[in-house]
């Protein structure tokens, strides 16, 4: 990406696939804004902002807002992401002309891994104020929507990948490395070799197909014999075994190490094969209740 192709021009290609019906239109557009807008060399820079729900490496608590933008906070619930974004861009609209500050995406992104990396809360809140002080209410509302990973655009992820590279998803899916992805795949007319998963990589596991509800479900069957089970309600977790290595990796890709002191020697002991993907649900045992302890124990 040209290093100064502005944020106001990704900003436009929001706006025209939030407005625009078809997916169709909305592949076209994002398509031409990678042809004329991004160097081969450098997709990732925008890519990353499309689809900041894979971008494992940068996460903001939404209470930092309220501070960085001078907005009170309510004695009520947050809102969600979409609406949240909203609201800012209505505190911000009445602090902040509609003339954009030139910010480049180059200096966006520089500016979320400085966000991301943060060390402490006023840190973080300083960031923001200092991006507030370079972006109009629009450009804001959307880098508040790309820091809560919701851009609702209208368009798949799957659709994404597609139009950047047809064996984007597929490289994704077993690498869970947008970076990799776009570095790997910089020519569209070139075919990648399947890769195989890596045990000590995150993988995204394959999902079973959505259902409207349980009569519906119990028709797929066709009056086949069912094994009915507990599900349990933990946190989902993707184990990964390399002889006594042990990884523990959430949804989102992110390896959690704090579970190694408790659980990684036990793991090791007791799951015999040498090289293995686990995929299931973490659960806190109560072993004064003798039973499984409420959902979100393990943060505790």
């Amino acid at each position: 990406m040209n290093e100064e192709t502005k944020f106001s021009v990704l900003c436009s290609l929001f706006n025209w696939m939030q407005r625009s019906k078809t997916s169709a239109l909305k592949r076209s557009k994002f398509r031409k804004f990678l042809d004329n807008f991004c160097k081969p060399t450098d997709y990732f820079n925008a890519i990353r902002l499309l689809l900041p729900s894979l971008d494992r490496e940068r996460e903001t608590p939404t209470t930092l807002f309220a501070s960085s933008i001078g907005a009170k906070a309510a004695p009520r619930p947050v809102p969600m992401p979409g609406n949240f974004a909203l609201v800012a861009a209505e505190v911000l609209q009445r602090r902040q002309g509609i003339s954009s500050g030139g910010l480049t995406v180059k200096e966006l992104n520089d500016f979320l891994d400085r966000l991301a990396s943060g060390e402490n809360r006023a840190e973080k809140t300083s960031i923001l104020s200092t991006l507030v002080q370079k972006t109009n209410a629009q450009e804001m509302k959307w880098i508040v929507m790309i820091i809560l990973k919701d851009l609702k655009l209208g368009i798949s992820e799957k659709s994404i990948f597609h139009e950047f590279h047809p064996d984007a998803e597929d490289l994704f899916n077993v690498t869970c490395d947008l970076k990799l992805v776009c570095e790997k795949l910089r020519d569209r007319s070139q075919r990648h070799k399947r890769q195989d998963i890596e045990v000590g990589k995150a993988v995204r596991p394959q999902l079973a197909m959505r259902v409207g509800d349980a009569t519906g479900a119990w028709k797929k069957f066709h009056g086949k014999e069912v094994i009915v089970e507990c599900k349990f309600d933990g946190d989902r977790i993707q184990i990964h075994k390399n002889g006594t290595e042990v990884h523990y990796f959430s949804r989102n890709f992110l390896d959690h190490s704090e579970y190694g002191h408790a659980m990684s020697a036990i793991i090791v002991q007791n799951v015999q094969a040498d090289r293995c993907i686990l995929d299931g649900e973490m659960l806190v045992w109560d072993t004064s209740l003798k039973r499984f302890a409420e959902f979100g124990s393990n943060q505790e």
